[in-house]
Parts: structure tokens; C-alpha cells; sequence
């Protein structure tokens, strides 16, 4: 059993991103997606945080004024990419620049994220 830190827990839930049904996400990779969601802008990009699952907005740095923190629906074409930065802490060892990971965790795996390209949103009135 592998052992779940904070940050595993939030890698987990990009790993099971999905609209209604998150494990569905996978099934869909390639093909156009419409999700719902809150706007965010984090360190790595604009963001779709929905019920169950995190999405990246591929080539927008951050949301605009009128979107952040808003509800959104974006449209696009669903892609998979391993860019996150993940590596596993080791005692006695420094910290390293990225996400830790408990030992034993499948480092590509964890270094999911889902990201939404040719991208059109909306804001929910």
C-alpha cells in the first residue's frame, strides 16, 4: 500500500479528472470535451477545477478578470500530458524543486495532468 501525502491526493485527483464520472476521462483523451467548472490560475496555467477532477487550459497562462473564480464551461480537445514536476523526498536528502511523492510511487504516473488545447469558454451566468 503507498502512503497518500497531500500533494499525492492532489495528483490523484488530476489523475481521475473526469466530468460526471472521472474515471471516464481516459476514455475520452483525443476527442472534444465540454466540463464545467470554477476558473484558476495556478503556477502552472490557467486551471478547471470541476466536481472530481482538474483540467489544464493549454496555452493560457491565466484566466481573465471576468472568469477567475467564476463558474466556466470550456470546450476543446482533451490531451494527456506527464509534465509534472514529481519526485520522491529521501531522508536526509534536500528538497527538491517540484511535488514530493511517497516512495514507491509510479513517477510517471503521478507526473499526470490533463490538458484542454484549441480551447473556447465561457462564463456560466
Amino acid at each position: 500500500m503507498i502512503r497518500c501525502s497531500a500533494a499525492c491526493a492532489i495528483l490523484l485527483a488530476v489523475s481521475f479528472a473526469g466530468s460526471a464520472n472521472p474515471p471516464d476521462l481516459r476514455d475520452r483523451l483525443g476527442q472534444q470535451v465540454t466540463l464545467d467548472g470554477v476558473a484558476e490560475t495556478r503556477k502552472l496555467g490557467a486551471a478547471l477545477r470541476g466536481s472530481g477532477f482538474d483540467v489544464w487550459i493549454d496555452r493560457m497562462e491565466r484566466w481573465p478578470a471576468e472568469a477567475l473564480g467564476r463558474k466556466v464551461r470550456v470546450t476543446g480537445i482533451l490531451e494527456e500530458r506527464h509534465d509534472l514536476p514529481v519526485y520522491v523526498q529521501r531522508a536526509g536528502e534536500p528538497p527538491a524543486a517540484g511535488i514530493p511523492v511517497p516512495e514507491g510511487t509510479d513517477l510517471r504516473e503521478a507526473s499526470r495532468r490533463y490538458i484542454v488545447r484549441d480551447s473556447k469558454w465561457s462564463v456560466i451566468p
